[in-house]
């Protein structure tokens, strides 16, 4: 990890707010991100773990609560959810990162090709929040962005529905350039979730998916060709869920 200059353990949501409202200090959740990075820096690390959000459990609604410092590796166990958001947390990280990065850490990264916070959008996901705001949809923060001086503590989601998801990859290992992952419910519109076009995985309009967006190109293919598989792979999920 970083060479930080200190190291804080909170027992209380009280203490890791008070100790995370201060500039340089920063949430340790599984580790992955900050692990990965070995320069030296003036962070504060403030480790989560001792404050028991790992639980995950059924809660009202039909929910699921997938409490922040879950493992993807538990998110992919967890038997609450269906077979396809299981499979999306498999896909998130190598086996070895998956028993250690968490569900809050994926969150709070806002990572654009993450296939499994598409899938969490389109199951209608709930963050809580500690802090000065209490709960945001996953499609709200994603967009505006963590509050100042909050923490997560816990995604809930609605696994119910029928389901179907696309991918293009150089390789069926490979992290998805763009995928769609879609659901339908009872009588419901298709809703769709895109990864690879934007900012941060997107809900998009099933019938028209590239309405407003203008994704970066990289190695791996333009903007143009992004859009393209955008559209491809939407239609490809409404026909299934439509049929």
């Amino acid at each position: 990890m970083p060479l930080v200059t200190a190291y804080h353990r909170p027992t209380s949501l009280d203490e890791a707010l008070d100790l995370l409202s201060s500039p340089g200090r920063v949430a340790l959740g599984g580790g992955t991100t900050l692990n990965a990075d070995r320069a030296p820096s003036d962070l504060e690390a403030v480790d989560l773990q001792a404050l028991g959000l790992d639980g995950i459990a059924a809660a009202d609604g039909g929910r699921v609560r997938l409490g922040a410092t879950a493992t993807l590796d538990a998110v992919r166990r967890c038997e609450l959810l269906g077979e396809p958001l299981r499979e999306l947390a498999r896909c998130e990280q190598p086996s070895t990162l998956r028993t250690l990065a968490t569900l809050g850490g994926l969150v709070a990264q806002f990572s654009a090709e993450s296939p499994l916070l598409a899938g969490l959008l389109v199951h209608d996901a709930a963050v809580e929040l500690a802090g000065p705001a209490s709960e945001r949809s996953l499609a709200e923060l994603l967009a505006a962005g963590l509050p100042h001086g909050s923490l997560i503590t816990a995604v809930t989601v609605d696994p119910s529905g029928r389901t179907a998801a696309a991918r293009t990859g150089r390789t069926p290992a490979d992290v998805p350039i763009v995928s769609a992952y879609g659901r339908r419910t009872d009588g419901a519109a298709v809703v769709v979730a895109l990864s690879g076009v934007a900012d941060h995985p997107v809900l998009v309009d099933a019938d028209d998916p590239t309405a407003g967006l203008a994704p970066a190109g990289d190695f791996r293919g333009s903007g143009e060709y992004r859009l393209h598989l955008a559209r491809t792979l939407t239609a490809r999920v409404a026909q299934e869920l439509r049929s």
